[in-house]
């Protein structure tokens, strides 16, 4: 069993017990339209950060919303946490469509991916790792809140930005060959693909990325 199973009749439970209606919370919270909280409700999808932080906002238990369990209690490995989370399995489905793209090569030529993310809609990173600062040989905790634009080499961000625009508002799978900023300043040459996912009931969009180095020279 998840989990995060039965989290939907817990949201509604504090929902309703704190406000008296979904209505009402939405208008506390400053959720313009309540057919947003419909996909949570009915445990179509778990709430993202901006929900999770609307929610500890209004004094919610996050932990008790989503797990049944208080802080403190016992509760499954942190690592079984992440591997059930929205965001592990937005990497899973990434890895998976990476997989068919490149299926009909033989098992050398196959990736072995060194570093994930996953970044909001403002491309800014909301990873639940440190996968990317190793990577880049950054400090832990140093990239979080991090705009893609910061560490992507200028020239290959508008690169990117141009693919992503030509994709809107289409889902997609996306690859590049571009240079990101490690921890010395330096450029590192890198081969990476961007899983492009619209976000429900919204018009915003959250993206999944893994990344690997290459030795092939770009510039």
């Amino acid at each position: 069993m998840s989990t995060h199973s039965g989290f939907n009749h817990r949201l509604r439970n504090y929902i309703l017990k704190k406000h008296g209606s979904v209505n009402a919370f939405c208008r506390a919270v400053g959720i313009k339209y309540p057919a947003q909280m419909t996909p949570y409700l009915k445990g179509k999808c778990l709430p993202g950060k901006k929900m999770l932080d609307r929610l500890e906002k209004d004094g919610a238990d996050i932990d008790w919303i989503l797990t049944g369990h208080a802080v403190g209690e016992q509760v499954s490995p942190i690592s079984d946490a992440l591997a059930l989370s929205r965001y592990r399995m937005d990497i899973d489905n990434l890895l998976r469509q990476v997989r068919m793209h490149i299926g009909r090569f033989e098992e050398r030529l196959k990736p072995a991916i060194e570093a994930y993310a996953v970044l909001d809609d403002e491309e800014k990173i909301v990873d639940l790792s440190s996968s990317i600062e190793k990577f880049l040989s950054f400090a832990p905790g140093s990239l979080a809140g991090v705009s893609l634009a910061e560490i992507l080499h200028p020239d290959d961000y508008l690169h990117f930005k141009n693919a992503l625009d030509r994709q809107k508002p289409h889902e997609a799978v996306l690859m590049f060959y571009s240079r990101f900023k490690s921890g010395d300043g330096s450029w590192m040459n890198v081969e990476w693909s961007l899983s492009v996912k619209r976000k429900p009931m919204t018009d915003q969009n959250e993206y999944a990325m893994i990344l690997r180095k290459t030795d092939n020279q770009l510039f």
